[in-house]
């Protein structure tokens, strides 16, 4: 956004509903003007955005929000799960905590006129208090355009304050009609910042920008994993933190990472949500879909197909394509590490991929390191000799192009386990039970099947017994 703007272009930046909704839009549009040297921003004449158009968002339950908002209810404030001073007083590079937010028994009121009533003319509402802000008493546009003198002026509108949705629209439209005709270099454009929701422009304003002027932005795919991750950092502290009574184990560190990495994937980028589920849930697997329930809007009976589907590859384009903007509007889908994210659902194959998702990325490297465990005593357990269980037990994709052996690291958990039940290995009583386990889990990840509470505590002392 900010390169665009310093290359002298209009941009329009586009939010969801739940975005403009919660005040973190204009929290991103702070932040982004923050940067720029020379900005006027546009008088608003509202306290609170305009309520998005009914049929727009779906229904609420309870009241709770939707995707984007993170389900926090009225009066709640996520600041007070980190009340720390760190010398950063209210920073908040994510917007999820700061409190003044948009609550969803808060309605706000309709926008206010100029004098009592609405100005005539095109553009006279938004132009106005534009002119009336830069001193002029002409027509604005064409005193921005042709008295530009080298000033890189951008002017910053929040269109979701706006009483008419059409001004902006018009008002946009012949500024950068203005810049193109006259011919100024990019460095000496006065150029536009609008940032609006969908229904706050008319409905071909993004198709008819003018690419060598204007370019549009969507609030898409702009958070990732790490965001989250750091976010649920946050809100689940270190187990034993500030307490030095509380012995750390290698259990208790994977039990943490591994709540926090379900809690990272279930929310995906809804930053409100991460935050909220990870104060709810109790990091057991069988808790997780009630937690949920409590936690986000989304109806069970809802159907899957109502949020949109993407098409293959939708999720690294730069936009929300068509058959997902009704859906990105209302805060119910986005783009999150090369997914199409939806609202997470409180049960079912939804919930069990995401929590599937979450143990292949912390268990797998664990199970792994173990098996190599086991491979390392091969030479000293083998009976007949490693060569012989290579040749025996390896997998036939695995070996040389003339049929030699494969490298005796490459056993997998399997092979290992059918050799110990073979005897062919020499394994205690307790070395064949965790095998046995570490086994059963690979299979289920490998099946893309999550790892129930009971597996997980046989495994966890499955990957600590070494």
């Amino acid at each position: 956004m900010l390169a665009d703007l310093r290359a002298g272009l209009t941009c329009v930046w586009l939010f969801p509903d739940a975005e403009v909704a919660s005040r973190r839009a204009d929290r991103a549009v702070d932040e982004v003007i923050h940067d720029l040297d020379d900005v006027v921003d546009v008088p608003g004449k509202e306290t609170a955005p305009r309520l998005a158009p009914v049929a727009a968002l779906p229904e609420a339950r309870g009241s709770r929000e939707p995707l984007g908002t993170g389900g926090r209810p009225a009066g709640h404030r996520f600041e007070d799960a980190f009340d720390v001073d760190d010398g950063f007083g209210g920073w908040d590079p994510f917007g999820v905590f700061g409190s003044g937010g948009f609550q969803p028994s808060e309605v706000p009121t309709p926008a206010p006129t100029v004098d009592g009533r609405l100005a005539e003319g095109p553009d006279a509402d938004v132009t106005a208090r534009l002119a009336h802000s830069l001193g002029s008493d002409g027509d604005l546009v064409a005193e921005l355009v042709g008295n530009a003198d080298g000033r890189a002026l951008v002017l910053v509108i929040r269109a979701w304050t706006e009483a008419d949705p059409h001004a902006v629209s018009r008002l946009l439209r012949r500024f950068q009609a203005a810049v193109k005709e006259a011919g100024l270099k990019p460095s000496d454009r006065p150029r536009l910042l609008v940032a609006s929701r969908l229904q706050d422009l008319e409905t071909d304003t993004i198709g008819l920008l003018d690419g060598t002027v204007s370019r549009p932005h969507w609030w898409w795919g702009v958070w990732n994993h790490l965001d989250t991750a750091t976010v649920v950092a946050d809100a689940i502290p270190h187990p034993g933190f500030g307490q030095a009574h509380n012995r750390m184990t290698p259990t208790k560190l994977i039990q943490h990472a591994l709540r926090r990495e379900i809690v990272v994937q279930t929310a995906g980028p809804d930053l409100g949500l991460a935050v909220e589920l990870a104060r709810a849930w109790n990091g057991t697997i069988g808790d997780l879909a009630s937690a949920l329930r409590g936690c986000c809007l989304v109806d069970d009976t809802e159907e899957p197909g109502s949020q949109g589907r993407g098409t293959p590859g939708a999720a690294y384009a730069p936009l929300p394509e068509n058959g997902l903007r009704e859906a990105w509007s209302a805060g119910l889908v986005d783009s999150w590490e090369g997914q199409i994210r939806h609202t997470p659902r409180s049960g079912g194959a939804a919930l069990d991929k995401l929590v599937w998702q979450a143990q292949n990325r912390v268990l797998l490297p664990l199970v792994d390191d173990a098996r190599v465990g086991f491979v390392e005593l091969l030479p000293r357990i083998a009976v007949r000799g490693v060569t012989r269980l290579v040749d025996t037990y390896v997998r036939q994709s695995l070996r040389g192009a003339n049929g030699s052996s494969a490298d005796l690291a490459s056993m997998e958990l399997g092979e290992l386990y059918d050799a110990a039940v073979h005897r062919d290995i020499t394994l205690t009583d307790e070395q064949f039970g965790r095998l046995r386990t570490l086994r059963r889990a690979r299979n289920k990840l490998a099946h893309r099947t999550p790892i129930d509470d009971a597996l997980l505590r046989d495994l966890l002392d499955a990957l600590t017994g070494f």
